[in-house]
């Protein structure tokens, strides 16, 4: 696995390979919001009475996070976090996501579920500083993932291009306090073991 561009610093000035401070400073986030954070999109109805839900996704490959005390990782990130937004919609909704990739290397969204093979996110890799919208239907219902599909996958997402998609039923259920956590493994010196966990 080719990691030319991936930061290991455990001191010293944290910098990415243009030379940017792009750090991302734990202290910012308040975890038991970014766990009940859910990014419903912003909401109109078509013509048709159907529910759209628009989205925009910028990936970008530039930042660093401390994962432990004084150790940065670069990580690649879906609108600036790891994991990336948790998206939601209700089984019916069209969903059209705009996705930028303001990173350096090629990116994509792959959503799980069932939608056109078009809008996979599988065959069409989006370029570095292109754009590309993904539209298609929420189904079915329950949680899904979604994630980077270039290849080497494990690469893009272990770097943390994923995220959490959860489609609610059209019938609602009772309200509850919802979370979701998604844990990942750092492997920071890149022996195929990871280091750190978050």
């Amino acid at each position: 696995m080719g990691h030319s561009n991936s930061i290991y610093r455990t001191s010293g000035d944290v910098l990415n390979p243009e030379g940017e401070d792009l750090r991302i400073n734990p202290e910012e986030i308040d975890p038991m919001k970014y766990l009940r954070n859910f990014d419903y999109g912003t909401v109109s109805t078509l013509e048709d009475g159907t529910t759209l839900r628009e989205f925009t996704i910028v990936a970008d490959d530039r930042q660093v996070m401390e994962v432990s005390s004084g150790v940065f990782y670069n990580v690649w990130t879906f609108n600036g976090t790891v994991p990336g937004p948790t998206i939601r919609a209700t089984e019916g909704d069209l969903v059209r996501i705009h996705f930028v990739n303001n990173g350096t290397k090629m990116h994509t969204m792959h959503f799980h579920g069932f939608h056109k093979a078009e809008m996979d996110g599988v065959f069409e890799k989006i370029a570095p500083g292109g754009k590309f919208t993904y539209e298609f239907y929420a189904e079915p219902f329950g949680l899904h993932l979604y994630h980077c599909h270039v290849a080497p996958l494990e690469e893009h997402i272990s770097h943390g291009l994923y995220g959490v998609y959860i489609v609610d039923p059209k019938t609602p259920r009772p309200d509850a306090d919802e979370m979701v956590m998604v844990m990942n493994g750092y492997d920071t010196d890149f022996d195929t073991e990871n280091n750190f966990y978050t």
